[in-house]
């Protein structure tokens, strides 16, 4: 059971539609985990006492990453939003602060590689094709901004795909590691950064874009960045 002391915080809620929501995760929460650890839906299942008895997160975000997480309330639309999942029909742009200037020719601002999970390793690599466990994964990058004293760029990535840690491979393999990913040689966080919240890394699931599950209308839920990403 878990002390009532370790729930930090009301899970902000983003968009409501009865069946389903959409919820911001902070940074330094996982979005599920075993029974007797704290995670979003451990937290969403003690606010929604009383509403709903089945909460389903249909995705995830990595433990220090923050953004918009939908979650379903009931098992029919849980199924459906999988399938959009599956299908690819759902679409998500993430905030990133990378290292360096990471700024490319338009043909090689959408990246295409083959991903795979490290053997006995809770991370990823760049391999070929031909390796076994390699998956293609494919994201699309646009440059919104650079700082020269901090030598670091604020980016958009829009993942075509959806692989483990595929994001932060994929910027540290062009020489542009997300700020704070110790996993893959991140710089430090900047001190005023780290002196709050040393666990985060500088990746922001802005927005996701999906068919709702009973009328079939597009549905964009938007989770805005906080104030560290404004370093650039």
């Amino acid at each position: 059971m878990l002390d009532g002391s370790e729930v930090k915080r009301e899970v902000k809620i983003l968009w409501d539609s009865e069946s389903m929501i959409a919820v911001e995760k902070p940074a330094d929460i996982l979005t599920q985990a075993p029974l007797g650890v704290d995670s979003l839906e451990t937290q969403l299942r003690m606010q929604f006492a009383g509403r709903s008895d089945y909460i389903a997160m249909v995705h995830r975000l990595d433990r220090n990453v923050s953004g918009v997480v939908l979650v379903a309330l009931r098992k029919r639309v849980a199924k459906l939003l999988s399938d959009q999942f599956a299908a690819r029909k759902v679409q998500k742009h993430y905030l990133a602060v990378v290292s360096g200037k990471c700024e490319f020719p338009e043909e090689q601002r959408t990246w295409c590689d083959f991903i795979r999970k490290v053997p006995d390793q809770a991370r990823g690599e760049v391999c070929e094709a031909t390796c076994l466990g390699a998956k293609r994964a494919e994201t699309r990058m646009t440059m919104l901004g650079y700082s020269k004293d901090r030598d670091c760029s604020l980016v958009r990535l829009e993942p075509h795909t959806g692989r483990m840690h595929q994001l932060r491979i994929q910027a540290a393999m062009r020489g542009h590691a997300i700020l704070g990913d110790r996993l893959y040689r991140g710089r430090e966080l900047p001190t005023e950064i780290a002196g709050a919240d040393s666990e985060r890394i500088l990746l922001h699931a802005e927005s996701i874009s999906f068919h709702h599950p009973q009328t079939g209308v597009i549905v964009t839920v938007k989770c805005e960045a906080d104030e560290f990403f404004q370093i650039v």
